[in-house]
């Protein structure tokens, strides 16, 4: 019997908190699937993943990929790039978490090897399906917008070596390759280009106020769009526990402001014109009116599981992650050279 027969056999391979969102994803898309086989390396933590989802303990990532149609990678970084090479060579589609690496050479290295393997492959980016996004994005290349001039985009969460994250590897910078800006703000990055467009040039700063080496838990950064927009992000790991992880974008147009705050999938979202003209949306309401705007499926692990199915390209792939890649590894030159000014495309 062959995927073509019967529903697909979804593996896992780490099974902390982002593959159990994954999971959870899953289970609520609708799509009919198989939960196959979890490794993690603490089995206790796969054990309690596996007992939630259905899935099956195995003894060895090999096992995994072996006995899977398609597979999540959702371990600490610098596995990515290994665990998605045994994908490739056994011939099996992937979805690997973001940032793809702890480094922009691995991550280009990564692109290439997905990209000329031909199989479907998909990255974390998953507010490219967010409903706020992408009504942002409508109301932005709105003709009536006018041209973009300038956006605010602020992230801020409690540093996750913490809290219901438990995210002890995020402290370890072999594991992660850096901090906030690549294990979290990735995200940021290419929404600016989602929203607004592609970046050309970028001035950055960096703070490590938990003194954690490679670490830094705090970035300022400006941005330079190719279209003569501007934009600033700011991302941030506190240790205000009883904060929630918020997300607050301002866009301002000639004759459109939107602004994003609160939750991002859901809202609110509003806007208000120069004809004096306001709206918001938020909720199942914002579901309903983007569901039209989203790339095969509005969630997007069932959007993985469906176009792993049939063959196709995974949106977001490899290479529109590697672009956020080549953004952030500006950043932190930037930040590594007093806040200098550095074009993205120097960046290869």
């Amino acid at each position: 019997m062959t995927i073509a027969d019967r529903p697909p056999i979804v593996g896992f391979i780490g099974t902390g908190h982002i593959a159990t969102f994954h999971s959870k994803m899953l289970k609520r898309s609708g799509v009919e699937m198989i939960r196959g086989g979890c490794y993690d390396i603490d089995t206790a933590r796969a054990e309690v993943f596996a007992q939630s989802s259905g899935s099956t303990v195995m003894n060895s990532e090999a096992e995994v990929i072996a006995s899977s149609d398609i597979v999540y990678i959702c371990t600490w970084t610098n596995e990515h790039q290994r665990l998605v090479d045994m994908c490739i060579a056994a011939g099996k589609p992937f979805f690997c978490e973001k940032p793809l690496s702890t480094g922009f050479d691995q991550a280009r290295e990564m692109y290439d090897a997905a990209s000329g393997s031909g199989l479907t492959h998909q990255c974390g980016l998953i507010l490219r399906r967010s409903p706020a996004y992408l009504w942002a994005r409508e109301l932005i290349t709105d003709p009536a917008a006018g041209a973009p001039m300038a956006v605010v985009f602020r992230d801020d969460q409690f540093i996750p070596i913490q809290g219901h994250y438990k995210s002890t590897w995020r402290g370890d910078v072999e594991k992660a390759g850096a901090g906030t800006l690549l294990e979290h703000s990735i995200h940021d990055v290419d929404m600016l280009r989602f929203l607004i467009g592609d970046v050309a040039s970028v001035s950055a700063r960096a703070t490590y106020q938990h003194g954690i080496e490679g670490i830094e838990d705090c970035v300022a950064a400006s941005v330079q769009f190719a279209n003569g927009a501007i934009g600033t992000l700011t991302t941030i790991w506190h240790d205000n526990l009883s904060r929630p992880s918020l997300r607050h974008v301002e866009v301002f147009c000639e004759n459109r402001t939107v602004i994003i705050a609160g939750d991002d999938w859901f809202g609110p979202i509003t806007w208000s014109d120069s004809d004096g003209s306001t709206g918001s949306l938020e909720g199942e309401e914002l579901l309903a009116k983007t569901a039209p705007l989203a790339h095969t499926h509005a969630n997007p692990d069932a959007a993985f599981v469906l176009t792993a199915m049939n063959k196709e390209s995974g949106f977001p792939d490899f290479s529109i992650a590697l672009e956020a890649h080549r953004i952030v590894e500006a950043m932190y030159e930037s930040a590594r050279n007093e806040g200098a000014n550095i074009n993205v495309a120097s960046v290869k």
